[in-house]
């Protein structure tokens, strides 16, 4: 049915006193804005608390914490160890290993693999120390070496053997197993070492042999000096 114009008018005028104005609408979007806004914030405030703590299902890598009793944990090991320690007249001396472990019956005493150990004499020269195996004491800073031991000293002295003591409190060191080597004179042999006077001397013990240098420093002598040291 066709509406008239005066219909039509009467419905025009009351459409437009129902609908919003821009500023009407401006003012709604506003009070909305003020209410939803701080409602989203609390929101993500809230995600970021909670989301570290859920936990996930899903298959993959993990890593965690495992809880373990004093009496389970019946070794302590470490990969890549380094100790530092000071001798008793306060210089330094370091320890360092390819892995270490403290077994729980021996607390005192560290295993090591591949340990080197180097510290500094009374004079004031480095000395420095490797092996295959080692065990180390805390309390009286002592470092057993077993295996392909070898000993650098500042002074030229390169010497090799299978077992040697290195007492880290007192910079010195020793051996009583044959021992072979090198120093500023010559060739060395012997049945064992000493480094003692906290580093100063290096000696050869037991039945010993020198093989001197030519006096140009190239070369050997003709003959062997021996002896015996203690």
């Amino acid at each position: 049915m066709a509406l008239t114009a005066d219909q039509s008018k009467r419905l025009e005028r009351l459409r437009l006193r129902h609908s919003p104005t821009p500023r009407y609408s401006y003012s709604r979007f506003v009070r909305v804005m003020k209410i939803l806004l701080p409602s989203l914030a609390a929101i993500l405030l809230a995600v970021v608390v909670v989301w570290p703590k859920i936990r996930f299902d899903e298959a993959g890598f993990r890593i965690g914490f495992a809880k373990l009793t004093p009496d389970a944990v019946q070794t302590l090991a470490m990969v890549n160890a380094r100790y530092f320690g000071l001798d008793r007249d306060n210089r330094p001396f370091t320890i360092t290993s390819d892995r270490a472990v403290q077994e729980d019956a021996q607390p005192d005493t560290i295993d090591l693999d591949q340990p080197k150990a180097d510290f500094t004499t009374k004079d004031g020269s480095g000395v420095f120390v490797q092996g295959d195996r080692g065990y180390y004491h805390q309390k009286a800073q002592l470092l057993d070496l077993v295996g392909n031991v070898s000993l650098y000293h500042d002074k030229g002295y390169e010497l090799h053997t299978e077992r040697a003591e290195v007492d880290l409190a007192d910079s010195s060191a020793r051996g009583d197993v044959p021992v072979h080597g090198q120093g500023p004179q010559g060739l060395l042999e012997g049945q064992g070492f000493r480094i003692r006077d906290k580093g100063a001397d290096v000696l050869v013990t037991g039945r010993s042999a020198l093989t001197l240098k030519a006096a140009g420093g190239s070369g050997r002598a003709d003959g062997k000096t021996t002896g015996t040291g203690k």
